[in-house]
């Protein structure tokens, strides 16, 4: 049987790590709100544009159904919204992969500009 602790006063966590959070870093660079703006501008664009490919490559995955002979009903459905549903996630997946390069490889050009 494995040994309890005491019921001591468990420590304080702000006070054991306040010297982490206190401290500013000097060397980091000032956060404007433009920049958490247009972040989270693209962040929220990035997540309903994914909604938007879910749900119309779900809606070409009930469209386009496999004609297979299903021996009960149940895997019928289990078949049908699997199908439709791996339909929606790839759709979602290859859109994400070339929004992300749409924004992604500006961007990087911009950094490598800068260091220039």
């Amino acid at each position: 049987m494995p040994k309890r602790r005491g019921t001591g006063p468990m420590p304080d966590v702000f006070e054991t790590f306040a010297h982490r959070v206190d401290e500013a870093d000097a060397t980091a660079p000032p956060v404007d709100a433009v920049t958490v703006a247009k972040g989270a501008g693209i962040s929220l664009g990035l997540i309903v544009l994914a909604g938007l490919a879910f749900v119309l490559g779900f809606w070409t995955g009930t469209q386009n159904e496999p004609e297979l002979a299903y021996d009960h009903l149940v895997w019928e459905a289990v078949i049908k919204v699997g199908f439709a549903a791996l339909c929606g996630l790839l759709a979602a997946a290859v859109v994400l992969a070339l929004a992300t390069l749409a924004i992604g490889l500006p961007w990087v050009r911009r950094q490598r500009e800068r260091r220039r």
